[in-house]
């Protein structure tokens, strides 16, 4: 019998392999929040596709990121009856995409050939955790069911599909279905994350006060009070979220977004503008250089101006393209969708 250990990246695997525990380790190793995400019934289309995101961030090349995606996944098809495959994924945002992505593909087979599915009860961040502290959690792990999977593969269908008003259908349903919000708080739950981190992926498309997702909205406002470094400014960011998911490439990208527009809203001290390093070089100037907000990111931020309005809009968030033609905004006072333009 095999056993498979899947996680999110390289830091959570490096700490899984020092615990000792038997079995292969896997790392997922994408960060479905940024970029397209399309279906993947088409796992080849998908890569591709994937792999020329990253590209085009300069956070791989697409060689690189299609051979990883390749192997990675050629593992998973490695795995079948009599097997088990450990799923060992955190609590936010970033680790729930890729679970619901596994549960998708698993979903997909028939029962006959599915390995034996099991996971973890993390209430915590995997990475920093000590090698001893992962054998207890190893023996608590909870097998994963046929409701599970069709609850992953339905919130990776609305999280891929070309609208959100499928992923806010399936947020508010598993809202009411799944109870629990924490291992701890219920020993039965396999799932009690997901229904916070669907939510938090919706609250990414722009707002209806002024055209910001939340995380742009945070680092504007964590910008508010004047100057501050990228560094600190990215601490600040990473402190109002319930669970940390955010990157630091994915932070500065969300930087440069913010400042290289027709009407910037973040610039540098002396007015030019923030630009991501690639992620091969030495990022340690751009995390040290100061940053503030313009007049116009000022009056932003009090919502008396609108960011897609002066600046348009050309984003994917998952597999919904918003566009000047076609786009999304988050009431957060409604917790609902508004497709813009308005009919």
């Amino acid at each position: 019998m095999l056993t498979l250990h899947l996680t999110n990246g390289d830091s959570a695997a490096s700490a899984l392999a020092r615990s000792g525990l038997p079995g292969d380790i896997v790392s997922w190793r994408d960060l479905l929040h940024d970029g397209p995400v399309p279906p993947d019934d088409d796992l080849g289309a998908f890569h591709r596709v994937r792999a020329e995101f990253l590209a085009s961030r300069g956070w791989s090349n697409i060689a690189a990121a299609v051979t990883d995606f390749e192997q990675r996944d050629a593992r998973l098809e490695d795995v079948g009856a009599g097997d088990e495959v450990v799923l060992w994924f955190e609590p936010d945002l970033y680790d729930q995409l890729q679970l619901i992505q596994i549960l998708a593909r698993f979903e997909r087979r028939a029962p006959s050939e599915r390995p034996r599915l099991t996971i973890v009860p993390a209430d915590c961040y995997l990475g920093p955790m000590l090698p001893e502290k992962f054998a207890p959690l190893y023996a608590a792990r909870r097998a994963i069911t046929s409701d599970d999977l069709v609850h992953g593969g339905v919130a990776w269908r609305a999280f891929t599909s070309t609208t959100p008003d499928d992923l806010l259908d399936v947020t508010n349903r598993l809202d009411r279905e799944v109870t629990a919000r924490t291992y701890t708080s219920d020993d039965r739950v396999r799932l009690p994350h997901l229904v916070a981190a669907l939510r938090r992926q919706l609250e990414e498309y722009p707002d209806t006060d002024a055209g910001l997702s939340r995380s742009e909205r945070q680092l504007c406002e964590a910008l508010s009070p004047g100057t501050i470094t990228l560094g600190k400014l990215f601490a600040a960011h990473q402190a109002t979220e319930s669970w940390v998911w955010l990157g630091d490439l994915s932070f500065a990208w969300y930087a440069e977004r913010l400042s290289d527009c027709a009407h910037p809203i973040v610039v540098h001290t002396n007015g030019s503008r923030v630009i991501a390093p690639l992620r091969d070089t030495d990022g340690r100037a751009f995390w040290e250089r100061a940053v503030q907000l313009t007049p116009f990111g000022q009056d932003v931020v009090r919502a008396r101006a609108d960011v897609v309005r002066a600046n348009g809009i050309d984003r994917w968030i998952g597999g919904t393209h918003c566009t000047n033609a076609q786009y999304w905004r988050w009431d957060a006072r409604t917790q609902r969708t508004e497709l813009f333009p308005r009919p």
